[in-house]
């Protein structure tokens, strides 16, 4: 993987910059969240009423790893990774709509697989809305395979067990 803070090229040619989230990134993160569309897509997340967006990402960045995308000067997607007791991590990202299906999204879900491997994680789990095709496959091109679904879960679950660093 290429070492962090890393500028990339998307699908479309545009440069994007992959890094470490900083507490200075805050503002630029609500923002992104609140122009997000659509709202509580994943899950219910992200939360579509301002407050209760500011305390989910008051929890979420308390914990885990973080990282965002830049591009053109904003923040445009957030990647997590959270702990998770059954699985050791949780794998969550968030692209805005202006810069899906052209990469981005697999490269930031290849960085936090990265990221757990450099971390000493072994496994990593996520869930999915089964309609959402564009992330399985994303998911799908950097390891994760589907977990054997309960006919009653709503939620595609996925996991990867990572290899040690080289």
């Amino acid at each position: 993987m290429t070492p962090l803070p890393a500028t990339l090229v998307d699908k479309a040619g545009q440069r994007f910059t992959m890094r470490d989230y900083l507490a200075a990134d805050r503002w630029a993160l609500e923002a992104m969240y609140a122009d997000f569309e659509p709202k509580r897509v994943a899950q219910g997340l992200p939360p579509s009423d301002p407050g209760q967006r500011t305390r989910w990402l008051d929890s979420v960045l308390g914990a885990g790893h973080h990282l965002v995308v830049e591009m053109g000067g904003r923040v445009v997607g957030h990647g997590m990774l959270l702990p998770c007791p059954e699985h050791e991590a949780e794998l969550a990202n968030f692209l805005h709509q202006d810069t899906r299906d052209r990469g981005i999204g697999t490269a930031l879900n290849r960085a936090l697989l990265e990221l757990g491997r450099e971390l000493g994680l072994r496994r990593v789990w996520l869930s999915v809305e089964p309609s959402n095709r564009r992330a399985i496959r994303s998911y799908e091109n950097v390891g994760f395979r589907r977990r054997p679904a309960s006919p009653w879960a709503p939620e595609l679950e996925m996991e990867v067990v990572l290899d040690r660093p080289a």
